[in-house]
């Protein structure tokens, strides 16, 4: 015989025997509902799943799902002044509740039939890897009273070797009523050029005085029809390291030097030398046109606005002076020494009938006159003082304290001297 168990049939063994023939049909009376269960379930799947698809067709055909989309915003590529082009990348972020858009922070484009307009966010740019460069642009409509924007992403890929500049670059806006095409004008970056500042070329070292603070000069300039360049540090690194005691700029991140495209500017450099090891540095480098010390400027600038930090370094060339006390220290010693030369020469101080004291005063003026002339003809005109063909700098004291020997000594001085280096004339 046979019972149930929680609905499936059970065996009951009768003298050790299964019931064959009754097991079978209670097998087969069991299956029956079984399979009335599965295609209940399967059906009200089926029914299930359609209603699902219905509702989402529903929901996409619907107004608010269309919104979400937003309109398609795409620009051209742009060639830059033919040393290279950028390519643009756009990326819908949503929907932003704004209807203000302040200059400078955002600069401003307009289709051509006046629908919309985009503003291009400038403190977004972000200088990003390989050469890439990301900014958040809006697009809203130019009818007065619009509250919401489109918010795109937008990546520019750069090649070439342009530097960074404004570039007029077209745009498209297509929603489903209208197909709309505009330009605005907006920075492009390429942050594989380098050394965007143009450095004035040194004539001459730099005069820096021993006896003080020496404030130094440098010109820098930006070329026309590019970015703005803004200027935030200097550091500095020297050839004679022991020849200074401090070097400073006033330039840094909250006191930036702004060059203006196709303008220049000074970068202001304080020197301090240090005094008896600047002085023995240049004392027997007496040609004007080499430097006693070579400072190597490395200026970190950025391109105004969203330029990523760059860094050139620019030489300037130094040559210590002892200032106007030391001048007039080796002045008076040279005087004293030629006039000693030329008594010892010829027996007197000046002319057959002359006093001493006029002689010697005489030889004073003369000398000053004489290291006037030469500072001034060699340190603000193109002239040269030249000594038994020696090219030599007024300013520094050794070749000053040999002026004004030979101005004082006289031809007498002068003809013993030419005697000693071999000269005749």
């Amino acid at each position: 015989m046979f019972a149930r168990t929680k609905g499936r049939p059970s065996c009951i063994l009768i003298d050790g025997r299964i019931g064959g023939a009754a097991w079978l049909r209670s097998r087969h009376s069991a299956m029956r509902p079984c399979v009335f269960a599965m295609s209940g379930i399967l059906s009200r799947l089926s029914t299930r799943g359609i209603c699902a698809l219905l509702l989402v067709s529903a929901i996409s055909a619907g107004p608010s799902f269309a919104a979400t989309t937003g309109p398609q915003l795409t620009l051209d590529l742009v060639n830059v002044k033919q040393e290279g082009s950028v390519s643009f990348s756009v990326r819908f972020l949503g929907f932003e509740s704004r209807a203000d858009f302040p200059e400078p922070r955002f600069v401003p484009g307009q289709t051509d039939d006046g629908t919309f307009r985009v503003y291009l966010d400038v403190d977004s740019i972000q200088q990003v890897r390989f050469n890439a460069f990301t900014f958040t642009m809006y697009l809203a409509g130019a009818k007065p009273g619009e509250q919401k924007a489109a918010q795109f992403q937008i990546t520019g890929n750069p090649t070439g070797s342009f530097r960074d500049a404004p570039v007029r670059v077209s745009f498209h806006v297509k929603d489903a009523q209208s197909n709309s095409t505009g330009v605005i004008l907006m920075p492009v970056y390429n942050a594989t050029k380098t050394d965007l500042l143009q450095v004035e070329e040194q004539k001459e070292p730099a005069y820096v005085s021993i006896s003080g603070s020496s404030p130094v000069q440098m010109r820098l300039g930006n070329v026309p029809d590019s970015l703005g360049i803004s200027v935030t540090s200097v550091a500095v690194s020297e050839g004679c390291p022991k020849c200074w005691r401090r070097i400073s700029s006033s330039i840094n991140e909250k006191n930036p030097q702004s060059v203006e495209p196709g303008s220049n500017a000074s970068l202001p450099i304080d020197l301090l030398p240090n005094t008896i090891p600047a002085l023995m540095q240049g004392a027997l480098m007496i040609k004007p046109d080499i430097p006693h010390d070579t400072l190597t400027l490395m200026v970190t600038y950025h391109t105004v606005p969203g330029g990523a930090d760059k860094k050139q370094s620019v030489p300037l060339k130094i040559r210590f002076g002892p200032g106007l006390f030391g001048l007039a220290l080796a002045l008076c010693g040279g005087i004293a020494l030629g006039l000693t030369a030329r008594y010892l020469l010829t027996g007197k101080l000046g002319k057959d009938d002359e006093k001493g004291v006029h002689a010697v005063l005489s030889a004073f003026v003369v000398g000053l006159i004489a290291e006037f002339i030469g500072v001034m003809m060699t340190a603000y005109g193109n002239s040269k003082l030249v000594l038994f063909d020696l090219d030599i700098d007024p300013r520094q004291l050794f070749p000053a304290f040999i002026l004004a020997m030979l101005v004082s000594g006289g031809s007498a001085v002068v003809t013993w001297m030419k005697g000693m280096l071999g000269k005749t004339t």
